[in-house]
């Protein structure tokens, strides 16, 4: 409600803006005709406006946002939108209809001055109001060794600008920590639940040390979405491009309770639906080519069905073209593919080789389990086994599992479960458009070539 609140006080102010300057402009002599350009002109230009200031993040106003943030981010906003309502809107109009009545430069530079006066202004007095109200006070706990973390607790508390309130500290370390520590990182759930902890603050080194913590402190973060900030060790800023800030002098990166932001997460499901449809349509003879030559030699369905574990476990039934003889685990039980695995028939192992096996998946897009990329879907029983040797295993769960995936194009078809996991959990921690545009390039060219099937 907050943001649709702010949008739509943006938006009035902004109408307001140019409807008063463009007034104001006719009544020193202007031609009236410009009045009627506005009328026209009148929601692009909102719209461009609240575009650019969403794209400044000018509506994130979260509790690690200060005054003077926020405040820059509506002015990069304004500046931008200004400039691309002018140059977009007198273009179209010089080249669409050059007998219109353009709008005076006067305007968009009156109509600006009044923007960075105003829109900046509401979001200072907004943001200080609800920090005397206390509605922006931070109740964080930091975890580390009980040697380190108390400084750099002390540090957070002292320097921060946005109301952060050092609760009390967690050791990382399995000894009895200190008397003045809240307990073990073993209980933080309960830690967190007591204290009513709005972030984390923890020590990149805690991880290197204690990897399985991670996947204890990923499951809070979930869980009670709470926000995470690691301080990163020396070798994380030396091999790593961190998405960096700072609060109260402190470098941190962000562990965040969701990987996908709300707009590309909305971006790559609308981008999987319109290629899953597109995808069947034209892939409609390749599976009725493939469907006879799967008949013709083996006995069984054309189709496999199987349980999968999909985002945050959920299981669901994966549908593949059937590239194994239908018996294929009826003696050894539920086992892993293998490269020259025997099981394989000769038209499956054409079929996994130039990936047509998987696009009866596309039907799965649709239903919402999967997606064009991500982690592939392992079975429940292997993600059971696995756990039990890799800790991390289950952090592939936390985005939609992929027809395609970043192992699928770097690594070995029988890559083994760590292989893969290292894979995974990079795809997650850099998930972006630009990510997925290339492992969708890689897969047709592995399926047009043949290399990386092996």
């Amino acid at each position: 409600m907050r943001v649709i609140a702010a949008i739509l006080a943006d938006a009035v102010l902004v109408a307001y803006a140019y409807v008063g300057c463009t007034v104001t402009r006719v009544a020193f002599g202007a031609s009236p005709e410009m009045l009627d350009t506005l009328a026209r002109s009148l929601v692009p230009f909102v719209a461009i406006h609240i575009a650019c200031l969403a794209a400044f993040e000018s509506y994130d106003f979260g509790k690690t946002r200060s005054e003077s943030d926020l405040a820059f981010s509506a002015l990069l906003g304004v500046l931008f939108a200004t400039f691309a309502s002018f140059v977009l809107v007198t273009g179209a109009i010089l080249y669409y209809a050059p007998e219109t009545q353009v709008i005076g430069r006067s305007v968009f530079i009156m109509s600006l001055v009044i923007e960075l006066a105003i829109l900046p202004g509401w979001r200072v007095w907004y943001t200080g109001d609800r920090r005397k109200r206390g509605a922006l006070r931070c109740s964080v706990i930091a975890v580390g060794k009980p040697g380190d973390i108390v400084n750099i607790a002390l540090e957070l508390q002292e320097y921060s600008r946005v109301g952060h309130e050092v609760v009390g500290c967690v050791s990382s370390e399995t000894d009895s920590p200190p008397p003045e520590f809240l307990g073990r990182i073993d209980e933080l759930d309960g830690i967190v639940e007591r204290h009513g902890v709005d972030e984390i603050l923890i020590v990149g080194e805690v991880f290197a040390r204690h990897p399985e913590y991670l996947l204890r402190i990923v499951r809070v973060c979930e869980q009670k979405n709470i926000v995470v900030h690691v301080v990163p060790t020396f070798y994380h800023a030396m091999i790593s491009r961190l998405d960096l800030y700072e609060i109260g002098g402190l470098p941190l990166i962000q562990l965040k309770p969701h990987p996908l932001s709300r707009p590309y997460a909305f971006v790559k499901r609308g981008m999987d639906v319109a290629c899953a449809l597109t995808g069947l349509v034209l892939a409609t003879p390749i599976l009725l080519v493939a469907a006879f030559a799967i008949r013709l030699e083996s006995r069984g369905p054309i189709l496999y069905r199987q349980m999968r574990a999909g985002k945050r476990g959920r299981e669901f039934e994966i549908l593949k073209l059937r590239t194994m003889r239908e018996d294929a685990e009826k003696e050894t039980g539920p086992v892993w593919a293998s490269k020259d695995d025997p099981r394989v028939t000769r038209v499956g192992a054409f079929m996994r080789a130039k990936r047509i096996d998987e696009i009866p998946q596309l039907w799965n897009i649709l239903k919402g389990d999967m997606s064009l990329v991500g982690p592939r879907p392992e079975r429940p029983h292997f993600i059971e086994k696995f756990s039990a040797q890799l800790p991390l295993f289950p952090l592939r769960l936390r985005v939609r599992p992929g027809v395609t995936a970043l192992s699928h194009v770097w690594g070995r078809y029988d890559s083994t479960p760590a292989d893969r996991l290292r894979y995974d959990l990079a795809y997650i921690a850099n998930v972006s458009f630009r990510l997925d545009l290339r492992i969708l390039i890689a897969t047709v060219k592995i399926v047009l070539t043949g290399r990386g099937a092996q």
